[in-house]
């Protein structure tokens, strides 16, 4: 008889988290697993990735929740707070205006997806509300939370439902050591499960487009969200103090999200239009990678840092900031330079690596002859022992 295993996720458009599940759901063996993987919002760019082993299933509700009675109720008491000065009490009605829009929702999701439903194993591959809703809202025998940042964000959510869970999954030692800080309720019930990089797919996928050449002295590449916390502001900061030391560069930017009118706003505000270049995003980044002399990250905050290890499986020099994955991922002068959190400190990183051609060359050739040839093994065993331990 085989175990029913559910992972519940936002969704799958790009980025580090949903290439790791797209990892994770080729090393499991489906001969001990039936595996189904629920998606809460109906955004599936990474779809056709997702192993067809598993099942899927997408919430499709479209209802405008905040349009029911309650939450009109709400609206209205928050505007009236508002015209009479009460600003304090008006956040705090927001903020329970939300939870029930929240409630609302998942108690749809519960209903329309789950509602006759048990699982062995349910696992919420992202913290927040994908552990929120399979802490309160599915029928399993065992629940298990993974962490994929490096701060302890929305505590008061967590608190509200983490003893519900029976383990958790960090990305590495260091993580696993703050998860235990922040919740100790799971201190000795935390398991490692390393981010996974399958080079060859990588170096095969990176090899679908030739870009064109730029005849510059460095090409540069950063892929990620456009969110505060992956720091694209802090490297168009860093492109203009290249720019006014006559470095010449061209600095692509892969990737979309809800900073992209900022930093279009930044790029024209610096005239740095012909030195960085919006690609959108992009379900193949690695042909980006691929062509680029130095791959940039300059986050603020980083847990892991997966395309760090992917720059480094196509055999690119990585420049990070001093995050936790970065610093867990970068061994300085060995596969890459680590840098201070500001645009100083990475400008001048960049401009040192690709002035000292022999440090280049070193750390190129080190990557060249890296084995990652275990790492597939070592993947698919710690998530044995995570479900089966």
């Amino acid at each position: 008889m085989k175990k029913q295993l559910l992972f519940v996720i936002n969704h799958l458009t790009i980025g580090g988290i949903q290439k790791t599940l797209i990892s994770a759901l080729k090393v499991l063996d489906y001969d001990k697993y039936d595996v189904t993987v629920y998606l809460r919002k109906n955004r599936t760019d990474l779809l056709p990735f997702i192993d067809n082993r598993a099942k899927i299933i997408i919430n499709k509700d479209k209802t405008r929740y905040y349009r029911k009675p309650g939450a009109i109720f709400y609206h209205l008491l928050i505007e009236f707070n508002l015209i009479i000065g009460r600003k304090e009490k008006a956040e705090k009605l927001n903020a329970r205006l939300n939870d029930l829009i929240r409630a609302y929702s998942m108690k749809y999701e519960q209903k329309a997806y789950f509602a006759d439903k048990k699982y062995d194993i349910a696992i919420a591959y992202a913290h927040g509300y994908p552990a929120y809703f399979t802490a309160d809202y599915i029928n399993a025998d065992e629940k298990i939370i993974f962490f994929h940042v490096s701060t302890n964000e929305l505590p008061e959510v967590h608190k509200k439902f983490i003893t519900k869970f029976d383990k958790a999954a960090a990305v590495h030692g260091g993580q696993k050591k703050l998860i235990s800080e922040w919740y100790p309720s799971l201190s000795d019930k935390i398991y490692v499960v390393e981010n996974f990089v399958d080079a060859e797919l990588i170096k095969e996928q990176s090899r679908e487009v030739s870009l064109p050449e730029n005849k510059v002295k460095a090409v540069l590449c950063s892929c990620g969200r456009f969110a505060p916390v992956k720091g694209f502001d802090m490297a168009v900061e860093a492109a203009k103090k290249l720019k006014e030391k006559g470095f010449d560069f061209v600095w692509y930017f892969v990737g979309d999200g809800p900073e992209k009118t900022n930093i279009e706003r930044l790029i024209e505000k610096n005239g740095l239009d012909k030195n960085i270049i919006l690609t959108g995003m992009q379900k193949n980044p690695y042909p980006y990678i691929d062509a680029c002399d130095i791959y940039i990250q300059p986050s603020y905050e980083e847990a892991w840092g997966m395309t760090i290890a992917e720059a480094n499986r196509l055999s690119r020099p990585v420049i990070s900031t001093k995050t936790l994955g970065g610093m867990r991922l970068i061994e300085n002068e060995k596969n890459g330079i680590l840098c201070d959190i500001n645009p100083q400190s990475l400008a001048d990183a960049i401009i040192n690596l690709n002035s000292n051609k022999e440090l280049y060359a070193k750390i190129k050739n080190n990557l060249e002859n890296a084995d990652y040839s275990c790492e597939g093994e070592k993947y698919k065993e710690q998530w044995k022992k995570l479900l089966e331990e």
